[in-house]
């Protein structure tokens, strides 16, 4: 991990704000078991090892979850001016 782990859960990536669509929303930073597809801007393998951001709740009484790499994360950071970088 590049950032403290706070960053990443506090990050914004999916506008935070999903109102009554989605339920008991939750994320945290876990190490991934087996290979998901990112959601972010990727579209890359998460491969088995690799710590990755996974939200899940419920959307209309389904369950649900979604896994984003880090390295996405980590660029909305930088791109939404939330952590300083060297340019």
């Amino acid at each position: 991990m590049k950032y403290d782990k706070e960053l990443y859960l506090d990050s914004g990536f999916y506008g935070g704000d999903f109102g009554d669509d989605i339920t008991n929303h939750k994320e945290k930073i876990v190490k991934c078991r087996k290979p998901h597809e990112c959601n972010g801007n990727c579209d890359k393998e998460i491969k088995a090892g690799d710590y990755a951001l996974l939200e899940t709740g419920f959307m209309d009484g389904e369950p649900v979850s979604c896994y984003t790499c880090l390295p996405c994360i980590e660029e909305w950071l930088e791109e939404s001016g939330q952590v300083e970088t060297e340019d």
